[in-house]
């Protein structure tokens, strides 16, 4: 066996493994997990184990929790007065809500997060910590 042959049959097996894997098994692996979320009482607790460390934020008065969601680097809590976001590069970030706004939808994936309400369309990288945000057009 030359040379040549040697090295091409890792190559086949290489790709083939790349073929026959189940699509989201490599999706899955390429961002790890590194935020968790911890409620105690009114504390918000984001665990950051990229960092090492654990960031606190706390729930102003009269302020519920409506809806909790936890992604791989990011954290999403909706809650009565306002819209905060965890990242694992850049902490807490939260804007209050409108006068009238409601969610109508969200969800988080990886290192993002997405929400829609009836006022706007909102996103937020947890890389960066920065919120993107678009007034929705209505319609006449």
């Amino acid at each position: 066996m030359d040379s040549s042959s040697k090295i091409a049959l890792p190559r086949y097996c290489i790709l083939a493994w790349l073929l026959l894997t189940p699509p989201g098994l490599l999706a899955d692996d390429a961002v790890p997990k590194e935020v968790s979320l911890i409620i105690n009482g009114s504390e918000l607790v984001a665990s950051n184990s990229r960092f090492s460390r654990f960031d606190l934020l706390d729930l102003n008065a009269q302020e519920k929790i409506r809806e909790q969601a936890v992604g791989k680097q990011v954290i999403l809590i909706l809650t009565n007065q306002r819209i905060i976001g965890y990242g694992v590069g850049g902490g807490w970030r939260d804007f209050k809500t409108r006068a009238g706004e409601k969610i109508l939808s969200f969800y988080v994936e990886d290192y993002s997060a997405f929400v829609t309400t009836n006022k706007r369309y909102l996103n937020f990288n947890g890389e960066t910590g920065v919120w993107g945000k678009q007034d929705r057009r209505t319609k006449h």
